[in-house]
C-alpha cells in the first residue's frame, strides 16, 4: 500500500513513484553492497524456526542479521535485507511462497551462499495441482545460490533426489543429513539422561556431543541442518556445545509453557502459529513421544486453510494419526477441523468449540493438574491469538 503524504518535512521524505519498486531496488543495493555469507531457508514448515535457531547460533559467531518474524514475502524479504548493516558478517533469510515464481524473484534478491529446503509438505497446495508442483516451485531457491555455494537438504525427504540432481545441474555443492550412512551428517545416539538428553552427532568425519532438553525429531533436524551449515562457513563445531540451550522451540512452534489457570497448573504446548498436513502430523507425533504418568494429553485442533479441492480428505486422513496417538482427547474449532472430529474414535472425542469464548467454559472443569494441552490450527483461526491471552494470564481467554 502507498499513499501521497502532505504534512511532513520533505528532507525527510523520498518520492517515488512505486514504493514496492523502490524498496526492492534498495533491497538489491544493500544486498550487493555488504560482503556477507548469506543462508536463505525455504520449504513447507519449520522456516522460522530454524531461522531463528540459526540466527541465534551465528550470533556467537559474528554479527548476524536475522528478522525477529516471519518475514518472508514480496514485503518482508526485501524490509528485512534493507535492515543489513555492513559489519553484519552473517545473514539469515527467510523465503515462503504462495504460488509459483515467488521463490525465484525472492531468491534473486537474497542470493544465498547456502540455501536450505527443509521439507516439501502441503502448505499452500491449493495453487498447486500435487506435491511435484510444489517441490518445483521450492527448487526454484537453486536457481539464485551463489557461484560455488551450497544446497543443504534433509535426505530423508521424498524430494531428496530431485532437489539434488537440480542442484548439481546448476554445479551446486549438495550436503544432506539423514538415517542414511550416505548423509554428510547424521544423529548417532540420543540417551535420555535425567531431563535432557545427551545427542552424539557425526558431521562429516567429526564427533560432536549435546546437551538438549525436550528433543524431537525437529529439534534433532535443525540442530542437523545448523552444523552442516557451520561447517560450510568454516566454523567451529565444537564451539556450539557452549550454547546448546538455544534449540529450544520459539513461540507458537512446539514451546511449552507452564500455566496456572482455574485454580491448577497445565502444560500448553502452543503449536498455534499455522497449520498444513505434514505439522500437525509431526505436532501429532512430538506430543505422543512425550512421556508421562497420570496426566492426560488434549488437543485442540483449528482448520487447516489453503488446501485447496483435498482439504476434506486431508482433515479426515487426521483422524487416522489421532486414533494411533496416545492424545486422550480431540476438540475442535472450524468447520474443516469438525471433519477430523466426527472419523476419530468417540472414545477420543472431546467437545466441539463453536467460538473461542468457550474456551474456558469447555477447559475449567476438564483440564487437571499437570495435564498437557496442545493448541494446533492455522494463523488465521485465531487460536494463536487464544494462546497469546492463556499465556499471558487474561481472565478471559478471548
Amino acid at each position: 500500500m502507498q499513499k501521497k503524504i502532505k504534512k511532513l518535512d520533505k528532507k525527510k521524505l523520498i518520492k517515488c513513484s512505486s514504493t514496492k519498486f523502490f524498496l526492492n531496488k534498495l533491497a538489491v543495493l544493500k544486498r550487493s553492497s555488504i560482503n556477507l555469507k548469506v543462508i536463505a531457508i525455504t520449504g513447507s514448515s519449520g522456516k522460522t524456526t530454524l531461522k531463528t535457531l540459526l540466527g541465534k547460533t551465528l550470533s556467537e559467531y559474528g554479527k548476524t542479521f536475522f528478522s525477529q518474524k516471519s518475514y518472508n514475502n514480496h514485503i518482508g524479504v526485501p524490509l528485512s535485507l534493507c535492515n543489513l548493516e555492513n559489519d553484519h558478517k552473517y545473514g539469515v533469510f527467510e523465503i515462503g511462497m504462495s504460488n509459483e515464481g515467488e521463490i525465484r524473484k525472492l531468491s534473486n534478491l537474497v542470493k544465498p551462499n547456502i540455501a536450505i529446503i527443509t521439507n516439501v509438505g502441503e502448505a499452500h497446495i491449493e495453487n498447486f495441482n500435487n506435491l511435484n508442483g510444489v517441490a518445483k516451485a521450492k527448487s526454484e531457491i537453486i536457481e539464485n545460490i551463489s557461484k560455488g555455494g551450497y544446497l543443504i537438504l534433509n535426505r530423508d525427504d521424498k524430494f531428496f533426489n530431485y532437489l539434488s540432481k537440480l542442484a548439481r545441474k546448476r554445479k551446486i555443492r549438495v550436503l544432506s543429513f539423514g538415517k542414511s550412512n550416505k548423509s554428510n551428517a547424521r544423529l548417532v545416539t540420543n540417551k535420555l539422561y535425567k531431563n535432557y538428553n545427551n545427542l552424539h552427532f557425526r558431521v562429516l568425519n567429526k564427533n560432536i556431543y549435546l546437551r538438549v532438553k525436550n528433543v524431537n525429531f525437529l529439534i534433532i533436524s535443525n540442530i542437523l541442518f545448523i552444523l552442516l551449515t557451520l561447517h560450510v562457513l568454516g566454523l567451529d563445531l565444537t564451539k556450539i556445545i557452549n550454547f546448546s540451550n538455544y534449540f529450544q522451540f520459539v513461540e507458537g512452534r512446539g514451546k511449552v509453557h507452564l500455566i496456572s489457570r482455574y485454580k491448577k497448573k497445565f502444560q500448553l504446548i502452543d503449536e498455534s502459529y499455522n497449520a498444513n498436513p505434514s505439522s500437525v502430523k509431526n505436532a501429532i507425533d512430538n506430543f505422543s513421544n512425550i512421556k508421562r504418568n497420570h496426566e492426560k494429553k488434549f488437543l485442540l485442533l483449528g482448520d487447516m486453510l489453503e488446501l485447496g479441492k483435498k482439504s476434506d480428505n486431508y482433515h479426515k486422513n487426521l483422524a487416522n494419526f489421532i486414533n494411533r496417538s496416545d492424545i486422550d482427547k480431540l476438540f475442535v474449532y472450524g468447520k474443516n477441523a469438525f471433519k477430523t472430529y466426527q472419523k476419530t474414535y468417540k472414545a477420543k472425542q472431546g467437545n466441539i468449540l463453536q467460538n473461542l469464548n468457550d474456551f474456558d467454559e469447555i477447559f475449567s472443569d476438564i483440564i487437571k493438574k499437570d495435564d498437557y494441552l496442545m493448541i494446533k490450527g492455522s494463523n488465521a483461526t485465531g487460536l494463536s491469538r487464544l494462546s497469546k491471552k492463556i499465556i499471558s494470564g487474561h481472565k478471559y481467554a478471548f
